[in-house]
């Protein structure tokens, strides 16, 4: 094969490569919460949409979004320091089973208290909505609760969460 040859074959190939990966983040960008898909906006603009909040209602969901959200840092924040102490037990030969267990059930916990905490924050919306709303609340809840959760976890290696 001349050298000609096998640059041009090169070339295409790694034009074909661009391409494919410039496809697979596009998709991705649209398929993620507050991607193409929600017109950009997020799930808090999704919510009042399909839920057809007045002003009111959307004044009240913005209190208690502000609400969720900062749980929900606090409880992230935990997590990630629980996770870190959780990984660095593995740096020795032989973890510490006490500790390994002890902060096994610790992460476990702040997952209950944020899968609580969204409960009740989906709890006290549905308490926002008029008759009407329930209505539409309840057919699109599934919905909403994808487009509130977590963005998906990102890169290979990353531990579970």
């Amino acid at each position: 094969m001349s050298k000609i040859n096998f640059l041009t074959i090169a070339v295409i190939l790694l034009l074909l490569l661009n391409a494919g990966t410039l496809v697979v983040m596009f998709r991705w960008h649209d398929n993620r919460p507050g991607g193409a898909r929600d017109g950009g906006e997020g799930p808090a603009a999704y919510i009042i949409q399909a839920l057809k909040l007045d002003a009111q209602q959307q004044e009240q969901f913005a209190q208690l979004r502000g609400e969720h959200q900062h749980l929900a840092r606090a409880v992230h924040e935990e997590d990630k320091r629980l996770h870190d102490a959780y990984f660095s037990l593995l740096k020795t030969d032989h973890p510490n089973r006490a500790q390994v267990d002890s902060l096994s059930n610790l992460i476990a916990a702040e997952e209950k208290l944020f899968s609580k905490a969204t409960f009740e924050h989906f709890e006290k919306l549905r308490a926002l909505c008029r008759p009407d709303q329930k209505i539409l609340f309840d057919a699109t809840i599934d919905e909403i609760a994808h487009r509130m959760g977590p963005p998906p976890p990102q890169g290979p290696g990353r531990p579970p969460r």
